[in-house]
C-alpha cells in the first residue's frame, strides 16, 4: 500500500513541474508511433524527466521553385511530437521527426521545430535559412541534339540556337540538308553557319536522314510509286519545323532551306512540294529531281540561289535526262515563274561565274553561281570576300 502511495506522490509531482512550465500549452498534434526514433520507456532512475532539446539538418538550402527539402530532427530527449513550421506561416506542416516539403514560391523562409516530451518543450528556430529563388526560364543556346517521331520512326536533329536568340522575338531558322550516306554531325562542320547564326541571330537545323539504298538518304519524291525509298521525307519537313516552332518563336516568313547533293535536290523538292512553308533556297551540287518543271508546283513566288560545277559527274550541270532537270533548265523555270528581268546581271571573279536574275515578284531572285571546272563539293569558295556561307546569308536575309 505504500509503495502505491509513493508513485502516486511521485506523478503529482512531475504533473504539477510540467504544467508550471508550460509543457502543457501546446499538445502532440500526431502520434507518430513507431516512426518515433529513439526510446520512449521514460524513466530515469525515478527523477525528474529533462527537457528535450530542438536541432534539425535540412538536405539543402536553397535553390529554384518548385523545390524540395527534406527536414530531420536531431533532437535530444525524451520526445512524444515534433512540430514543424517551414514557410513562415502560422501553419504546422509536419509533427513528424522527418517530412519533404515542397517550396513553390521563391523567398527566404525561417525554420522552425518545436519538440515536446513528458520533460516539456523546446523550440529551435533559424531565421532565413532557406532561401528559394525564381526558376530559370533562359532558353539553353549552342549546339543541341534532338529526336522527334514520326511516322513511327526516330527522327534525329542537330539544333543551333544562336547566343543572341530572343524568345520573345521571332526568329529566322535555316535548315541544311546533308548528301547521300551524309551524317550531320559531320556535315555541320562542313556546311557551318553557327557562327553566322551568332552574328545574324537565326536558328541553324542539320536534320538526319533515314538509311536506304545502301545509306542515308532524303526521298525527294512523295511516298508511293517506284521510289526506292519508302519513308515520307516530304511529310518530316513540316512536321519537324512544327515541332521546332512548339519549342522556339520562329518566324514563319523567313524559312530558308539548303543542301548538298542529295539534300540540295530535297531542297528543291520542298520549294515544289512544301512551298507554302518555304521562303527560298540555296542548293549546293544538286538538281531538280524530276523530269521537267511541270511536276513543281510551288504556290508562291520563291528566291533562289544555285551553286553548280560545271564537271560534276554525280550531279551533272546539264542533268540526267528522264530523272533531273539541267542546271539551266531549272533557273530558266525559276526565273520565268518569279517574273524576273529576262536578262541577268553578270559578274566573273576567276572561275566564278554569276548570273542574277532580279525584280522577281515579291522581291524574289534567281542567282546562279557557276563555277567552272567546279566538281561535286561543297565548295569553299571566296567570291567578293565572301564564303560560300555568306553568300547564302547575304541572300537569305533579303528575303
Amino acid at each position: 500500500m505504500g509503495k502505491h502511495i509513493y508513485r502516486l506522490t511521485i506523478l503529482i509531482f512531475i504533473s504539477i513541474i510540467f504544467s508550471c512550465s508550460g509543457g502543457s500549452s501546446t499538445q502532440s498534434v500526431e502520434d507518430v508511433g513507431d516512426d518515433t526514433p529513439g526510446d520512449n520507456s521514460g524513466g530515469n532512475g525515478g527523477g525528474i524527466i529533462p527537457e528535450p532539446v530542438a536541432s534539425f539538418t535540412v538536405s539543402s538550402y536553397s535553390g529554384e521553385a518548385p523545390f524540395d527539402i527534406t527536414f530531420t530532427s536531431t533532437s535530444t530527449g525524451e520526445i512524444t511530437s515534433w512540430l514543424w513550421n517551414v514557410d513562415d506561416d502560422s501553419d504546422i506542416e509536419s509533427t513528424y521527426y522527418t517530412f519533404n516539403h515542397t517550396y513553390e514560391n521563391p523567398g527566404t523562409y525561417d525554420v522552425s521545430l518545436t519538440v515536446i516530451g513528458p520533460g516539456g518543450q523546446n523550440v529551435h528556430t533559424e531565421n532565413d535559412i532557406i532561401s528559394i529563388t525564381e526558376p530559370d526560364t533562359s532558353t539553353e543556346t549552342g549546339l543541341l541534339s534532338e529526336t522527334m517521331s514520326y511516322d513511327n520512326e526516330t527522327r534525329e536533329y542537330l539544333i543551333y540556337i544562336p547566343s543572341s536568340y530572343d524568345p520573345n522575338s521571332a526568329t529566322p531558322i535555316l535548315f541544311a540538308f546533308h548528301g547521300f550516306s551524309g551524317y550531320n554531325q559531320y556535315f555541320i562542320n562542313t556546311a557551318d553557319f553557327r557562327s553566322l547564326a551568332d552574328q545574324f541571330n537565326f536558328i541553324a537545323v542539320y536534320p538526319q536522314g533515314l538509311v536506304c539504298g545502301g545509306g542515308t538518304t532524303w526521298n525527294t519524291n512523295p511516298p508511293g510509286g517506284d521510289n526506292k525509298c519508302s519513308q515520307d521525307d516530304i511529310g518530316f519537313f513540316p512536321a519537324l519545323l512544327n515541332e521546332i516552332s512548339g519549342n522556339y518563336n520562329i518566324d514563319a516568313s523567313k524559312v530558308f532551306l539548303t543542301g548538298y547533293s542529295n539534300g540540295a535536290d530535297f531542297s528543291y523538292s520542298m520549294a515544289c512540294y512544301q512551298s507554302s512553308l518555304v521562303t527560298a533556297i540555296a542548293p549546293v551540287s544538286g538538281l531538280m529531281p524530276m523530269n521537267d518543271s511541270s511536276e513543281c508546283q510551288p504556290s508562291h513566288a520563291t528566291s533562289v540561289m544555285i551553286f553548280n560545277g560545271t564537271i560534276d559527274y554525280s550531279r551533272p550541270y546539264n542533268g540526267i535526262a528522264g530523272y533531273m532537270m539541267s542546271v539551266d533548265q531549272t533557273v530558266a523555270y525559276w526565273s520565268q515563274y518569279n517574273n524576273t528581268d529576262s536578262s541577268p546581271q553578270t559578274n566573273i571573279v576567276g572561275d566564278i561565274e554569276n548570273y542574277t536574275y532580279l525584280n522577281g515578284d515579291n522581291n524574289t531572285s534567281v542567282d546562279l553561281f557557276k563555277i567552272v571546272n567546279g566538281d561535286h563539293y561543297w565548295f569553299n569558295l571566296s567570291y567578293n570576300g565572301n564564303s560560300m556561307e555568306e553568300l547564302m546569308w547575304n541572300f537569305f536575309s533579303q528575303n
